[in-house]
């Protein structure tokens, strides 16, 4: 299985109970929120496809190029 955003979102959500997906800014994330009890949840990852207003460092719209956000 070839390592892509959908497929680390994808083994995440089906691997780990009370996560749950959000979209916001450009971005995909996975937020730790079980029953829905926060308002988001917990930050547990995000991945970033393309630049932002506020990042351009990272060249994000190259060509098969993201980014994967841990929080720890």
């Amino acid at each position: 299985m070839a390592i892509t955003p959908d497929n680390i979102l994808k083994y995440c959500l089906d691997n780990f109970d009370g996560l749950v997906e959000v979209n916001s800014w450009g971005e995909r994330g996975i937020f730790y929120n079980p029953g829905g009890v926060l308002k988001r949840g917990v930050y547990v990852l995000t991945i970033k496809e393309k630049d932002g207003d506020n990042d351009r460092a990272s060249l994000l719209d190259r060509k098969d190029m993201w980014r994967v956000n841990i929080g720890v």
